[in-house]
């Protein structure tokens, strides 16, 4: 079983990319096995964090939605719209649809 209790895959990676891992899992003191989910699992949320960022701010989704989106309460989706430096916009109507 892998680290989140799922089935495990095999991924290919090239020889650049997993010389890059094994001296990053030296530096961190950790098997190369357990950096590259780990790293996978942080740049794909940083990448899934960006694409709900850039929907909130073109204004496809709503502030609740993008926080579900993360999984994360609206508090925290609040800081992270602020530290993406983007405009908090939430209207009465918005504000309707989440609390229903």
């Amino acid at each position: 079983m892998g680290l989140s209790g799922g089935k495990m895959r095999a991924v290919k990676v090239n020889d650049t990319l997993f010389k890059e891992a094994e001296k990053m899992s030296k530096a961190y003191g950790i098997k190369v096995d357990e950096l590259i989910p780990a790293a996978l699992r942080q740049g794909l949320f940083t990448l899934n964090e960006r694409t709900v960022l850039e929907l909130y701010r073109v204004r496809k989704i709503t502030l609740q939605k993008a926080a579900e989106m993360l999984s994360i309460d609206i508090w925290e989706m609040i800081e992270r719209i602020k530290n993406a430096d983007l405009h908090i916009d939430y209207s009465a109507e918005e504000l309707a649809e989440d609390l229903r």
